[in-house]
C-alpha cells in the first residue's frame, strides 16, 4: 500500500538551508545562491529535471560539513579546507533515505575537474556524477566571488574572467560555456542576489515523502544541531526516543508518536546560533551567556513553522522550556497553553539531559534523576503525569533513550574518522 505523504523534500530542505543560516550570518544565503546558479547552469546545459534536483539539493547542503567548525568561519576560512569538509558532509548524509544520490555529489562538490577526471576512470556513472559535482563546484566558486558592498552587475565581468580562466582544468569546460551564454542576464544575477530561494520553486512538489521517511530525514537536522558540540553529540537522538515513547505510553496516536519522534529530532535546532564556546562550556553560564541561549526555542519555532505539515511538531519542539507555572522561555506559557504534547517534550528533555553521559560528568543513575525530575514536578515546571508514567516505565523509556543516543555518538565519531 503506498504510503500517505506527510511533507515534501523542497520544504524540509528549505527549513534546513534557514536553519544553517543560523550558525554564520556572515555567510547567509551563499548556499542558496550556490544552488541558483547551479541550477540555472544546469538548466542552460540542457539537463534533465531529475539531474537539476538533486543539483539544488547538494548545493544547498554542500558545506553541511564545516558544522564541525568550533567557531563560525568566513567562506575564505571554510574554502581552505573544503574538500575535507565536502567528504565529512557526504558520510553525515549518505545513510539517510534517498540521499546517498546527494552524498556522492556533494562528496566531490569541492575538487576540481582535473581532479575528478584521475578519479572516474571512465565509469559512466561517475562520469555523471563528476558532472553534477562539478556544475556546484563552479556555481559554489561565483557565489564566492560576489562581494556584498559592490553593486553585482558591476561585477560580472570580474567574475567570468575568474570562471573563464578555470575552463578545463577547475571546472567543467560545459559548465562554464552554459554560464558565460548566461551571464548577460541580468535577471540571474538580481534573483541570486536579492531573493536566491526562489529556486525552491522551481522544485516543484515532487518529491512527496511519508512521515516515516520524514522521521528518518529529521536524524540529518538532528546530526547538524548536535555535530557543534561532542558534549550534545547523543541529546537529540535521546530526546527524540524518550518523547517517542512517552507519547506511546500517554496513548497518543501512532502518527503522533512520530511526530514526537521528530519534534525531538528538532528541538535544539535553534542552537545553531549558540556559539560553541557557550554550549561546551562546563561551568555555569553568565548572564549574558544565559541570554543567547534563551533565543534558541524561539529560532526552533521560527524554522519549523515554515516546513510543510509542521504546525504540531513546531510548538512541541519550540515549546521544551516552558514551564507549567510560566517561569520558562521564551514564550512564558503556563499550563493553560502547553498541550500533551508540549508537556512530554519538556520532560524527554529534561531526563535526557541528565541521564546522557557528557565528557565533563557521568550521567545520572535511576533514583538520582527520578528524585530531579520529581523536584522539577513539585515546583510546577513540569507535568508530574508525565514523570510519573517515565517512573512507572522508566527501564524501557531509558533503554530507547540509551539505544538511539549510542547509535547517534557512533555515527558522530565515525564520519570525524573517515
Amino acid at each position: 500500500m503506498e504510503r500517505k505523504a506527510f511533507t515534501n523534500i523542497r520544504s524540509m530542505l528549505g527549513g534546513l538551508a534557514r536553519a544553517m543560516n543560523l550558525i554564520n550570518p556572515d555567510v547567509e544565503h551563499h548556499h542558496e545562491q550556490t544552488a541558483y546558479f547551479a541550477y540555472a547552469i544546469a538548466e542552460e546545459m540542457g539537463l534533465d529535471v531529475e539531474s537539476i534536483h538533486l543539483i539544488i539539493y547538494a548545493s544547498l547542503l554542500h558545506d553541511v560539513g564545516s558544522i564541525i567548525l568550533e567557531k563560525p568561519a568566513s567562506l575564505a576560512e571554510i574554502e581552505q579546507d573544503a574538500e575535507k569538509y565536502a567528504y565529512i558532509g557526504a558520510n553525515m548524509l549518505r545513510d539517510l533515505p534517498n540521499f546517498e544520490p546527494i552524498a556522492n555529489v556533494i562528496q566531490y562538490c569541492q575538487s576540481s575537474w582535473s581532479e575528478l577526471l584521475k578519479v572516474i576512470d571512465n565509469n559512466e556513472d561517475c562520469l555523471e556524477c563528476a558532472r553534477l559535482s562539478s556544475i556546484i563546484h563552479t556555481a559554489d566558486v561565483i557565489s564566492s566571488c560576489i562581494r556584498p558592498d559592490v553593486p553585482v552587475l558591476n561585477q560580472v565581468e570580474d567574475v567570468c574572467k575568474v570562471i573563464e580562466m578555470g575552463s578545463g582544468k577547475e571546472f567543467l569546460p560545459e559548465a562554464v560555456d552554459a554560464f558565460l551564454r548566461i551571464k548577460n542576464l541580468e535577471v540571474v544575477w538580481l534573483d541570486a542576489i536579492n531573493k536566491p530561494e526562489f529556486l525552491m520553486y522551481f522544485t516543484g512538489v515532487m518529491h512527496e515523502i511519508s512521515l516515516d521517511d520524514t522521521v528518518e530525514l529529521t536524524k540529518l537536522m538532528s546530526r547538524i544541531i548536535d555535530y557543534r558540540s561532542s558534549f550534545t553529540a547523543m541529546h537529540s537522538a535521546g530526546v527524540a526516543a524518550s518523547a517517542r515513547e512517552l507519547a506511546r505510553l500517554a496513548g497518543m496516536s501512532e502518527e503522533d508518536c512520530l511526530k514526537m519522534q521528530i519534534a525531538g529530532n528538532l528541538h535544539d535546532v535553534g542552537k545553531l546560533m549558540v556559539p560553541r564556546e557557550i554550549l561546551e562550556k562546563p561551568d555555569k553560564l553568565t548572564d549574558e551567556e544565559f541570554n543567547i541561549v534563551k533565543e534558541h526555542p524561539y529560532f526552533t519555532r521560527l524554522i519549523l513553522m515554515d516546513i510543510d505539515g509542521f504546525s504540531d511538531i513546531a510548538n512541541w519542539a519550540g515549546f521544551h522550556h516552558e514551564k507549567l507555572n510560566g517561569r520558562g522561555y521564551p514564550f512564558h506559557f503556563d499550563a493553560d497553553n502547553l498541550d500533551l504534547g508540549s508537556r512530554i517534550m519538556a520532560v524527554a528533555d529534561i531526563f535526557s539531559a541528565i541521564t546522557e553521559v557528557r565528557p565533563y560528568r557521568e550521567g545520572m543513575k535511576k533514583e538520582k534523576a527520578i528524585s530531579v525530575l520529581n523536584e522539577n514536578a513539585e515546583r510546577g515546571d513540569i507535568c508530574s503525569k508525565i514523570v510519573g508514567l517515565l517512573t512507572e516505565h522508566y527501564e524501557e523509556v531509558d533503554l530507547a533513550r540509551e539505544t538511539e543516543s549510542r547509535e547517534a555518538g557512533k555515527r558522530y565519531f565515525e564520519s570525524l574518522e573517515k
